[in-house]
């Protein structure tokens, strides 16, 4: 790869505002590797800090994204593990819009041999945050009715794969019906939305996996069965469309519910938020998340992607995500050749 370029975001706007620059590929510092990058990720919360509604976003201008699929260009003298040729999935901590990355080398990881360069991009962020909320936070096993709130998205995806992997009863939830078939593809009882809230008897769960926040979260606690556990990954419902509005997020944040100890003394159940972004700012914990990708072949998970861009339309590629018509991981690809 010889034109190397990225995709910066510049103000804060509509996904026309993201611009494609050329790039000057840094060289790896002692402990650090190139990768030519083939895929890079796209993930809702790249659309929220676009539109200026990401906390944790850096300074304006910055290059987004969190996850790369590639092939090491080069290696510092300090990395052992690791060499020119070999197919990696990386995780960026912004910067991953790119088609060339320099970064630590214990954030890189060989792709196993049974994966493509496409399933190894739609596997960082989703992987990392599935293992949290459901291994680290959740501590689902065998005989666990599960709730997956986002059963058609990336992390959604791979949280059935790994619960159903576990021996756990598993519930998807769509806001489309035509999606249904998608869920029950993995094994799992699909409802859509609408027709879940509508039906109180469908309750008595381990975990539930929310993403939506908002008012979502005090309606699914009461579905929690005695010692179960919610955990929090997003506030979906804020945005919609891909588009800013203050009064939708405000609304959202107003709806949060304030939960008292004392009233979960009573209910005798859990409630977990997650900001993976934080947790991977830990060396350690980047270094044990990682080092436990080792089990992703030995599980089985597969990730889906769902429709992959050319990293020119990576405005395109924002739209059909905030659309909601996308099922698993969306991608931009930066040449033809990637495979």
């Amino acid at each position: 790869m010889t034109n190397h370029r990225d995709i910066v975001i510049e103000k804060y706007g509509p996904a026309s505002t993201m611009l494609v620059r050329n790039l000057a590929p840094r060289t790896p510092g002692p402990d650090e590797v190139a990768i030519d990058v083939a895929y890079s990720g796209v993930n809702f919360a790249d659309v929220q800090m676009r539109i200026g509604l990401y906390p944790d976003a850096p300074k304006k201008p910055f290059v987004p994204g969190y996850e790369v699929s590639g092939t090491i260009s080069a290696v510092g003298k300090n990395v052992r593990d690791l060499a020119v040729g070999d197919r990696v999935v990386a995780g960026t901590y912004f910067g991953g819009y790119a088609s060339s990355v320099t970064i630590p080398a214990h954030q890189a990881f060989k792709l196993p041999a049974s994966y493509d360069l496409a399933a190894g991009a739609a596997l960082p962020v989703a992987y990392f945050t599935a293992q949290l909320a459901v291994f680290e936070m959740a501590r689902v096993r065998k005989g666990d009715k599960v709730l997956i709130e986002c059963a058609t998205g990336g992390v959604g995806v791979l949280a059935m794969q790994m619960a159903k992997h576990v021996g756990a009863e598993v519930t998807g939830l769509t806001t489309t019906a035509a999606k249904k078939a998608f869920i029950e593809s993995h094994g799992a009882t699909a409802y859509t939305l609408d027709e879940f809230r509508a039906d109180p008897s469908l309750r008595g769960y381990d975990f539930i996996l929310n993403s939506s926040g908002g008012s979502a979260i005090q309606w699914q606690r009461k579905r929690l069965g005695m010692t179960g556990r919610m955990v929090c990954i997003g506030v979906s419902s804020g945005v919609k469309d891909g588009k800013r509005s203050f009064l939708r997020i405000a609304k959202t944040l107003i709806q949060m519910p304030r939960i008292s100890i004392l009233k979960l003394f009573n209910d005798n159940t859990g409630i977990y938020a997650l900001n993976a972004l934080h947790i991977l700012r830990d060396p350690t914990w980047i270094a044990k998340l990682t080092s436990s990708m080792t089990t992703v072949a030995a599980m089985g998970l597969a990730p889906h992607v769902g429709k992959v861009f050319p990293a020119a339309e990576v405005g395109a590629a924002h739209d059909y995500l905030s659309s909601k018509q996308a099922t698993g991981k969306v991608l931009i690809a930066w040449n033809d050749t990637a495979n």
